[in-house]
C-alpha cells in the first residue's frame, strides 16, 4: 500500500472501526499516514484490521469498548491519552441496523439503536471534544446516512437515529 500522506502525523480515533465500512475507513486513514486507534466491541475483526494496517507499514491500536457505556468510553479514552497521546480526528462510526416495519419493532430494538448510534456519539464526543480543544483542535466526523433526511419504510428506527446524529453533527 502506498501512503498518500494527507493525514501524515495525525492520530484518528474510529469507533466501530473494526469491520465493514469502519474497517475500510481504518485502512484508508492508515494509508493516508495516520496512526489509527480503533474502539470496537468486535475484538476478532479489530485484530484482523490491525494486522492489515501493520502489514502495510502503518501503526494502529485497538481498545475493546462498548461506546454506549460511559465508563467504557472513559476507560478507552484514558488509555488513548496515556498510551497513544493526543488525537486529531474523531470518527464516530459504531453502528448496526434493524430492518423491519415500525409496527414490528420493539422497545428493545429502539433502545439498542438509540444506544449504538445516538448515545455513543454523545458520550464519545462529550469525552473527546475537551481533549481535542485543549490540544489545539481537530476534526469530528459522525457517520450519518442519506436515511437521516429520507425515510425508508423498513428502517424507521435507523432513519430516526441517523437524523439524530446528523443534528448532533450540525450542532457541534
Amino acid at each position: 500500500m502506498t501512503k498518500q500522506g494527507r493525514v501524515e502525523g495525525k492520530t484518528v480515533v474510529i469507533t466501530g472501526g473494526a469491520a465493514g465500512i469502519g474497517r475500510a475507513s481504518s485502512l484508508m486513514f492508515a494509508r493516508e499516514g495516520a496512526v489509527v486507534v480503533i474502539i470496537d466491541i468486535n475484538e476478532e475483526a479489530a485484530k484482523e484490521t490491525i494486522e492489515m494496517i501493520e502489514a502495510d507499514g502503518g501503526s494502529a491500536y485497538f481498545l475493546k469498548a462498548d461506546v454506549s457505556k460511559s465508563a467504557q468510553v472513559d476507560a478507552a479514552f484514558d488509555a488513548i491519552k496515556s498510551d497513544v497521546g493526543a488525537y486529531d480526528i474523531l470518527f464516530n462510526h459504531a453502528g448496526t441496523s434493524i430492518v423491519k416495519p415500525l409496527h414490528e419493532t420493539t422497545e428493545d430494538d429502539y433502545d439498542r439503536l438509540m444506544d449504538i448510534y445516538v448515545r455513543s456519539a454523545i458520550l464519545v464526543c462529550r469525552r473527546a471534544l475537551p481533549e481535542m480543544v485543549a490540544n489545539g483542535g481537530g476534526s469530528v466526523v459522525i457517520t450519518a446516512s442519506i436515511a437521516s433526511e429520507l425515510g425508508y419504510a423498513l428502517e424507521s428506527l435507523y432513519c430516526m437515529t441517523k437524523g439524530a446524529v446528523l443534528q448532533l453533527s450540525r450542532t457541534i
